[in-house]
C-alpha cells in the first residue's frame, strides 16, 4: 500500500511539471490581441514655434486603446523622427497608459532641434505610437505614421553690453537709449566700440534699466557685480575724442577677473571720417523689402552711430547702406552681430522684433531681440 501511494504521488508530480512546461511554451504577443491596430490622430499638422508660444498646447495626439485577451498594463510612447529616419534614435514626445498625450510647442521644438532642425526652417517629421508591456519579450504594436511640419525657434544665446556714464551719450542713466557694444561674431566674450567719448568715466551694463550686472575696471582687468558682489571701478576716457574700446569679459565673476582684459586706444582717423546723411537697412526681411531703405536714427552725440528700436523683421536677409544708394553699403554673413564690409554678403535674419545698432566707422552691427 505504501508503494502504491508513492507511485500515485510521483505520477501527479510528473503531470504537474508537464502542465507547467506546456503553459510556458505559449508565447503571449500583443499581436494576438483581439484589436491589434493603433490609429494615431490627427493625421497631419503644421507647427511654428516662437519665443512666445513655448508653453502653449500645440496638439493633443490621440489613439485607440489596445484590447487584450489577458488583462495587462499597456504603455504607450509617442515617438518622433525625421522624415527619412528609421526610429533607431527617435525623440520621445510623451508617454502614457492612457490613449492621448498633450504636447506643447516647446516639446516639439526641443525634439526638432535634437533631430537637427534649423531655426525658422520648416521641415517634415513623422510620428508614431508604440504600445508595449513590462515584459521585453512581448512584441510591441506600432501605430500608423503621421507626418507633421515643425518650424523650430532658437532662443537668443548671447549676452549684451551697454554703455553708461558721463563719458557716454546716455550719461549716468541706466535707461536712456544706452548704446550697445558690438559683440565679436566669433568670440562671444569680446566686444568692440569705436566712437566718441567725453573725457570722463563709464561702465558697462548687461540690461538697460538695471544696475546689475555691472562691469568695470578691477585690478587692471575687468570686474563685475552681478547683484551679489561689490561694484567695480569705472573705465575712463582720458580726454574727449574718438577711441577704440575693446573688452573681453571671459571668466569674469564677482570674485575673479578670470581671463578678462580691456583696452582704450585713441583713434584720430575717426575724427575726419566721412559723415553720411542717412544710413538704413534694406532687404527682404525689412519693412520696405529690397525696394527701399528703412532709415535708421543718427546719434546727435556721435554722427557715426545709427540705431533702430523695436523694429519687426521677417525671415530673410538685409544689408546696411548709406544715402539710400548702393554706392556705399555694408554686409556680412553672420547673424545677430558682425562686421560689414563694402559689397559684403547679406546678413541672415531670423524673424522677430529687434533693437538694431550700426557703426559706420568700422561697419560693425548688432541686432538684439526685444524681450
Amino acid at each position: 500500500m505504501k508503494k502504491f501511494s508513492i507511485l500515485i504521488l510521483s505520477f501527479l508530480a510528473i503531470a504537474a511539471i508537464t502542465s507547467c512546461d506546456d503553459n510556458d511554451s505559449e508565447e503571449f504577443n500583443l499581436n494576438t490581441n483581439t484589436a491589434g491596430e493603433i490609429t494615431l490622430s490627427p493625421g497631419s499638422g503644421a507647427f511654428e514655434v516662437t519665443e512666445f508660444n513655448g508653453d502653449d498646447l500645440a496638439e493633443r495626439f490621440t489613439w485607440n486603446a489596445i484590447s487584450l485577451e489577458v488583462p495587462v498594463q499597456i504603455d504607450y510612447t509617442l515617438q518622433m523622427d525625421t522624415e527619412m529616419g528609421d526610429y533607431s534614435a527617435p525623440q520621445v514626445l510623451g508617454a502614457s497608459t492612457d490613449t492621448n498625450v498633450a504636447i506643447t510647442y516647446e516639446t516639439l521644438n526641443a525634439a526638432a532641434v535634437a533631430l537637427g532642425g534649423e531655426a525658422t526652417v520648416a521641415s517634415n517629421y513623422k510620428l508614431r505610437v508604440l504600445a508595449t508591456t513590462a515584459d521585453p519579450a512581448v512584441s510591441p504594436v506600432v501605430s500608423n505614421e503621421v507626418t507633421i511640419i515643425i518650424t523650430p525657434f532658437a532662443a537668443y544665446p548671447f549676452s549684451d553690453l551697454y554703455l553708461v556714464g558721463a563719458a557716454t551719450e546716455a550719461g549716468w542713466s541706466n535707461d536712456n537709449n544706452n548704446p550697445a557694444l558690438f559683440r565679436d561674431p566669433a568670440n562671444e566674450t569680446v566686444y568692440y566700440y569705436t566712437g566718441y567719448f567725453n573725457g570722463d568715466e563709464f561702465k558697462l551694463l548687461s540690461t538697460p534699466g538695471f544696475w546689475q550686472p555691472q562691469y568695470g575696471e578691477r585690478n587692471g582687468a575687468v570686474g563685475v557685480n552681478d547683484g551679489g558682489g561689490s561694484d567695480p571701478n569705472s573705465f575712463a576716457a582720458p580726454a574727449a575724442g574718438y577711441y577704440d574700446f575693446v573688452v573681453d569679459v571671459d571668466g569674469v565673476t564677482n570674485s575673479s577677473e578670470g581671463a578678462s582684459s580691456f583696452s582704450m586706444t585713441a583713434n584720430s582717423a575717426a575724427a575726419t571720417a566721412t559723415t553720411y546723411m542717412t544710413v538704413g537697412i534694406i532687404g527682404d526681411s525689412t519693412p520696405a523689402g529690397w525696394g527701399a531703405s528703412t532709415a535708421m536714427n543718427q546719434s546727435s552725440f556721435d554722427p557715426h552711430k545709427w540705431s533702430l528700436r523695436n523694429v519687426t523683421l521677417i525671415s530673410g536677409e538685409l544689408k546696411f547702406r548709406a544715402n539710400d544708394d548702393w554706392a556705399v553699403n555694408w554686409g556680412s554673413d553672420t547673424e545677430f552681430s558682425g562686421q560689414g564690409t563694402q559689397d559684403g554678403p547679406n546678413v541672415p535674419i531670423a524673424p522677430g522684433a529687434y533693437d538694431i545698432f550700426f557703426n559706420d566707422l568700422d561697419g560693425r552691427y548688432i541686432l538684439i531681440p526685444v524681450q
